[in-house]
């Protein structure tokens, strides 16, 4: 018969900017998955790790680590704390061949990984008969296809264009003060025509609506972690006017900057950045507990 792990806790989580976990050890095994490459760091006794590419951390119970989340945005992971006795005999043994254990693995785009986490999420937020079981069985996937993953630098995910990477980071760079689209275009160096053409193609949406969602992203951060006025935080974030800053927040968000600024000022919020996804199947930024295990943790 099959010995499947056994979960005890997951969720999809992402944290505020320069955010710093650890130093600390854990009872059972965890594996994180970052969808996106930042300049978070993990780090453990063989090294520090750039987590600049999506990909899988695994961490072993009692090894002691820590992770200092990207200092500017927000760190988006999906995580799940399980044990699993095949694991323990592979990895917990004294004698265990290091060279072949992979701490940070980069995945490639067609990856299963990502899918089966968020549908391991999805049934744990549903609860149907057997919930329990089928979340095992799915992370049984997951493993299966985090040991597959060959070190070949041709598994790691495509990346963008450089001259899309170019315009993203002057986006980025000049959220507090109004910038066109042309301008946008220049610092990638493309004409305005080509760079709105590709970046539809490579984004998915047009610039002028990435820049106006990345100023409101910033805002949502000025308005949990800065004590300033809705009308300052207009102004930080490239926003003449606070009344159509205010309109556009309602819109995209569906309830005001100060409604969205007293839902999330509670201490648990404090280090919870706001993402949006569209269809999620399960609520975002939540953990979700599968089996209580006491004192093993």
């Amino acid at each position: 018969m099959l010995t499947l792990p056994v979960i005890h806790a997951m969720g999809d989580i992402a944290v505020k900017p320069g955010s710093v976990l650890g130093m600390r050890t854990i009872d059972d095994f965890e594996l994180v998955y970052f969808p996106a490459g930042t300049r978070s760091v993990y780090e453990i006794d063989r090294g520090p790790f750039a987590l600049d590419r999506p990909g899988v951390v695994f961490t072993c119970p009692g090894e002691p680590h820590r992770y200092r989340f990207d200092p500017s945005l927000p760190t988006r992971h999906l995580f799940v704390h399980f044990e699993f006795a095949a694991f323990r005999e592979a990895f917990c043994r004294p004698d265990h061949d290091r060279e072949h254990f992979r701490d940070w693995s980069v995945i490639a785009g067609g990856s299963l990984i990502p899918s089966m986490l968020k549908q391991m999420l999805k049934i744990a937020h549903i609860k149907p008969t057997g919930w329990q079981r089928r979340a095992s069985v799915l992370l049984m996937g997951v493993l299966e296809e985090w040991q597959a993953i060959e070190e070949d630098e041709s598994m790691s995910a495509a990346s963008l264009p450089a001259p899309i990477m170019r315009a993203m980071d002057y986006m980025e760079q000049h959220l507090h003060r109004q910038i066109t689209i042309e301008e946008i275009a220049a610092s990638s160096g493309w004409t305005h025509e080509h760079f709105t053409r590709m970046f539809v193609r490579w984004m998915g949406i047009p610039p002028q609506k990435a820049l106006l969602e990345r100023r409101l992203r910033r805002a949502e951060q000025l308005l949990i972690q800065a004590e300033r006025t809705i009308k300052q935080i207009a102004y930080d974030v490239g926003f003449t006017d606070e009344h159509y800053f205010s309109r556009m927040f309602k819109r995209t968000r569906g309830m005001t900057a100060l409604e969205f600024r007293d839902r999330f000022a509670d201490p648990l919020f404090r280090h919870l950045a706001v993402i949006e996804e569209e269809e999620a199947a399960y609520p975002l930024n939540r953990h979700f507990v599968v089996l209580d295990h006491g004192d093993s943790r």
